[in-house]
């Protein structure tokens, strides 16, 4: 019985997802949304770091569906060559690869970020900054089976289905926007565990741009996606506790996805001023809820410049009877100069 459950609701899933009949396609993301900064805002865009590499991966719903693949690769530079200036270009690129289900509906883009920031003062700076990209989406047709296709009680491949494919493939531009305020007040030395830092941003994507339909003209085009985050870090005096309160919300046509909850983050040790034996690591904890979808719980550690994460998603929805509470799987790994490690580079805006 579960598994004839699985079965349609896969099934239903697939054909709204696959013609569009009273839905909107919604674009790939990831739990662990702090580590994909200039995915979810183009200000955010060099920002907070010098230099930010990051690699992402999520496997979803492989408990009862073959499974939901996304890979995602970014870069960004703060291309200013002196520290102390008030503004300067930040330079960023991103290539985004997802495959999805038995059909292996793919989504291919890359994309270049360019943002303006400006020092408001000593300690707050604005991001502002867009993104070009351009994407291909695919599908393997073969891969489907469809009810016609049943002789008696045994699949025949050779069968017709009765369906009209359309294209395999096609290309679409994309545009986004956005603007971003981080804050900082730091400690004068890191035992302190003292300040304060937050940021805050508003972006929008797609501007209903592109056509998303393998089947031509008749397609409809991509709703616009509208973004809000936020998230204050802040440490517990005299002591190796850092907290951060976080939440995202996404808005696209009918289709809202809201995420909040907290980072809990230790400091293991502090770093030697006279040799490089020493380092400082950290570990952080993560625990966030998608509303009426998913629980979702992350372990991060940081050592000096970089990190690695995990994080799992427990999946709360009404798919539960069919997922047993199974969602998906992410990691991630990081790098990022300056060391945010040092006292005056203590914001951790991921």
């Amino acid at each position: 019985m579960k598994n004839i459950t699985s079965k349609i609701i896969i099934l239903i899933l697939s054909i709204s997802f696959f013609y569009n009949v009273k839905t909107k396609a919604q674009d790939n993301h990831f739990s662990q949304f702090r580590e994909t900064p200039m995915a979810i805002n183009p200000g955010m865009t060099a920002l907070n770091k010098d230099l930010r590499i990051v690699l992402n991966y999520k496997d979803q719903w492989r408990s009862f569906v073959s499974p939901y693949k996304t890979f995602a690769l970014s870069a960004e530079l703060n291309t200013a060559k002196k520290k102390s200036k008030d503004s300067y270009i930040g330079l960023g690129i991103q290539l985004i690869s997802d495959k999805a289900g038995d059909s292996q509906m793919g989504n291919n883009l890359g994309s270049l970020n360019v943002s303006g920031v400006v020092k408001l003062n000593n300690r707050s700076k604005l991001g502002m900054g867009i993104m070009g990209g351009y994407g291909q989406r695919t599908v393997n047709y073969a891969a489907l089976q469809w009810e016609s296709q049943y002789v008696g009680t045994a699949f025949d491949a050779t069968a017709p289905s009765g369906e009209t494919a359309g294209v395999t493939s096609y290309t679409y531009p994309d545009l986004g926007a956005g603007i971003a305020w981080a804050y900082g007040k730091d400690q004068q030395y890191i035992s302190a565990n003292n300040g304060v830092h937050a940021m805050f941003g508003i972006s929008a994507f797609h501007f209903g741009l592109p056509k998303y339909s393998f089947y031509g003209e008749n397609g409809e085009k991509l709703n616009t996606k509208y973004t809000a985050q936020g998230t204050v870090e802040f440490g517990i005096k005299n002591t190796n506790l850092l907290i951060a309160p976080e939440f995202l919300y996404v808005r696209q046509g009918t289709q809202q996805e809201v995420i909040v909850g907290s980072v809990f983050k230790y400091l293991f040790q502090e770093g030697s001023k006279y040799t490089a034996i020493k380092k400082n690591s950290a570990l952080s904890l993560g625990i966030d809820y998608r509303l009426q979808d998913a629980l979702i719980a992350s372990l991060l550690y940081e050592y000096s410049n970089y990190a690695v994460g995990v994080s799992y998603d427990v999946n709360m929805s009404g798919l539960k009877t069919a997922s047993s509470y199974k969602g998906g799987l992410e990691i991630v790994l990081r790098f990022v100069t300056p060391n945010p490690f040092n006292n005056k580079n203590q914001a951790s805006f991921k």
